[in-house]
């Protein structure tokens, strides 16, 4: 509670104040206390009985530790990942780029099991000012039931790879074109849930996932299947999406790249695919996928069009509550999801 004050009261003392928790001001968001003050911030950290540090800069020095931490040998003056392990310093930096709250699972040195938690104190502009981390004891009965979820995904993975390899064995017989080409679209598609799947489960009990550096991964895997030696160029700001939404989004971008590299470019023409993923100006997200070829036929509606990829694609924006749009590239097409952030 004292954590989660703190942090609440910092914000809407610099806001106001456009100080940080360690310069001079005056007096914050609540009366009689003085909350720019970093003494008033370390004697509310001190008081929760959860382990709890500051760490000011991005070489991750301990500026403070609760008694808590200190107990467990975090103390002020070293960095913390070197003095507490389950803090890794790959989750301090992803909360300093994301500007959000980032939480994981991890084993310390003597087998225990922590919730870590790192929250950025936001200065003016959007700043991040200070790192709040805090750790929570897993109970030995929550490992048991981890280990039980990391052992059915492990089972989960290898029956979509088992599914993968007999439609592949299928492709290989198939004498259609047409069946072939099917089985191999299938196929496709196995894959990219297999690795969507991998990426949810990586991290045990975490609501949202950052899939900014999942779409960099997927799209360099899509390239390599490409015709043509096709290259894909991403853009992606730090994008979180629930967990039960990263399949149906990297079915998205499959259907989408495929798509552009099938129908945008004659076989022997060269081209590209630009991916961006952001926020538009009213703050819903934006995935976009632009090509630079010949553009959609005269009279396609992509909102209505029958081909199984397109309605693919509006069956899982559907899934993110979103909607699929096209507008013209000069040349070429950009096909749009927009969806709530």
């Amino acid at each position: 509670m004292a954590h989660m004050f703190a942090v609440s009261a910092f914000r809407g003392a610099d806001v106001a104040e456009g100080n940080g928790p360690f310069g001079s001001g005056t007096m914050g968001a609540v009366p009689g206390l003085n909350l720019n003050d970093p003494a008033i911030l370390r004697c509310l950290l001190e008081q929760t009985p959860t382990p709890t540090a500051l760490v000011e800069g991005a070489a991750d020095v301990c500026s403070f530790s609760n008694a808590a931490f200190r107990s467990l040998g975090v103390v002020a003056g070293a960095t913390v990942p070197a003095q507490f392990p389950a803090v890794s310093g790959s989750l301090l930096a992803a909360a300093r780029r994301a500007g959000e709250a980032q939480r994981t699972r991890a084993a310390g040195d003597d087998e225990r099991h922590w919730d870590v938690r790192v929250t950025p104190m936001m200065g003016v502009n959007g700043v991040v000012r200070a790192l709040i981390v805090t750790a929570e004891e897993v109970p030995e009965s929550l490992v048991e039931h981890d280990r039980h979820m990391r052992e059915l995904s492990h089972r989960v993975k290898n029956t979509l790879q088992l599914v993968s390899s007999l439609l592949t064995l299928q492709t290989l017989g198939a004498k259609e074109p047409e069946v072939r080409r099917a089985l191999q679209s299938a196929g496709g598609r196995i894959g990219i849930v297999t690795q969507a799947h991998q990426r949810t489960h990586a991290s045990l009990r975490a609501d949202d996932l950052d899939v900014s550096g999942h779409l960099r991964d997927l799209c360099t895997e899509l390239e390599a299947t490409l015709p043509g030696a096709r290259r894909i160029r991403v853009e992606a700001e730090p994008t979180c999406l629930p967990v039960d939404s990263v399949i149906p989004f990297s079915l998205i971008v499959n259907e989408l790249v495929g798509n552009a590299a099938k129908h945008a470019y004659a076989a022997d023409e060269p081209g590209g695919i630009d991916i961006s993923l952001g926020r538009d100006a009213t703050g819903k997200r934006r995935l976009v996928v632009a090509d630079h070829g010949r553009g959609l036929p005269d009279g396609l509606d992509v909102a209505r069009a029958t081909t199984l990829g397109l309605k693919v694609v509006r069956a899982f924006a559907g899934q993110l509550k979103g909607v699929l749009r096209s507008e013209p590239n000069f040349p070429g097409t950009r096909l749009i999801v927009e969806f709530p952030g």
